[in-house]
């Protein structure tokens, strides 16, 4: 889905406070999980709330773009990042906490496939552990027909980036169209990416069925709301 603007990630979402993220996410697991050491983030990108919470944590890494696992890895040098799929990993270790962040969970497009991922969150985890995922929008609170733009001006770049915002059936589209221009010339890119829209009560029910018991924060650490689950022992 990245392959095309994985190296330019970083810059593209240079407006995200990755920092803010994590303290809200380090106060949940105060909260939900005191004492916790090891952290797993599954679908981590190119590793920026990885990166913050290392300072806390023995951070582990997953993600299924290999040009991210690169980029995460280099930030991560006291961790293991690997490319995996977040519905069949087995790394042969639990964790204190699984968390899969920034609406990744959405890009799982069917039921069965999110049931699947849940599931392997949770064998991943060590007693007491707690499973972190921040859902994507809910059918309700996502608006078609926006146009959005992204722009970043710099002396040796200029990325413009836009798309608008469309449905087919209960899955988001977005149609990404990128403009890049460097010293080297100007390049053009076409990303589409697919989320499955869903009702958190209903995302509630397959954390059931993947044997966790889940509560939801409606805000969470960007506003798109949190889960915090258990496994069910």
């Amino acid at each position: 889905m990245f392959s095309a603007t994985a190296e330019l990630y970083d810059v593209v979402y240079g407006f995200k406070d990755y920092a803010a993220d994590v303290a809200k996410i380090r106060a949940v697991i105060d909260a939900a999980r005191p004492g916790a050491r090891s952290l797993l983030d599954v679908a981590c990108g190119t590793g920026e709330h990885a990166r913050h919470l290392a300072d806390a944590f023995e951070v582990d890494a997953i993600d299924l773009e290999p040009a991210f696992v690169a980029i995460a890895a280099a930030k991560l040098p006291r961790g293991r990042v690997i490319a995996a799929d977040m519905r069949a990993f087995a790394l042969g270790r639990r964790y204190d906490v699984v968390q899969c962040l920034f609406s990744s969970i959405g890009y799982l497009l069917t039921p069965d496939d999110a049931i699947a991922a849940l599931a392997c969150f949770r064998d991943h985890l060590a007693p007491g552990g707690i499973v972190l995922v921040e859902p994507w929008f809910e059918p309700a609170s996502y608006r078609t027909g926006l146009v959005h733009m992204l722009t970043i001006d710099r002396p040796d770049l200029k990325i413009c980036r836009m798309n608008t915002s469309r449905c087919d059936g209960d899955v988001s589209v977005l149609d990404f169209e990128y403009l890049i221009g460097t010293p080297a010339g100007v390049r053009r890119e076409r990303e589409t990416h697919r989320l499955l829209l869903v009702a958190h009560a209903t995302m509630a029910t397959w954390f059931a069925a993947a044997g966790l018991d889940a509560t939801f924060d409606p805000i969470g650490p960007s506003g798109r709301g949190l889960f915090v689950a258990r496994r069910r022992d």
